[in-house]
């Protein structure tokens, strides 16, 4: 077989793998969605991808007699300092291997997003 057919055969091959998984409906959350932050910052790798924890994140529900919107954002950008201060965070952190990482470089607006999606469940 020549080259140009190789490269004409590879992409009429990968044009069909497009094609096919476009059918099948592989979608994932809706861009800039708060459910998209939640798996872009790395949420679901510790905590689940339906926030039900793991054994590296505690679960993130039923969060709201003890968090609110202004907490969380604090908590996003700092949590080894709201730990600090804290003793009851700073406890549950200790039953777990990883440590929640802050995130002082995510938009105000996306955490937000994110405090008001994790808060809803």
């Amino acid at each position: 077989m020549s080259t140009t057919r190789s490269v004409y055969a590879v992409f009429a091959v990968g044009a069909v793998a497009i094609l096919v998984l476009a059918a099948c409906g592989v979608t994932g959350p809706k861009a800039g969605s708060p459910e998209a932050l939640y798996v872009d910052l790395g949420c679901a790798k510790c905590h689940g991808e339906n926030r039900e924890g793991q054994r590296s994140g505690p679960p993130l529900n039923a969060l709201t007699d003890r968090w609110q919107e202004e907490s969380l954002l604090e908590y996003f950008m700092d949590p080894k300092a709201v730990m600090e201060n804290n003793p009851r965070l700073k406890y549950m952190a200790e039953g777990f291997p990883i440590v929640m990482p802050a995130y002082p470089d995510t938009s105000e607006e996306d955490l937000r997003k994110l405090a008001q999606f994790i808060l809803s469940s």
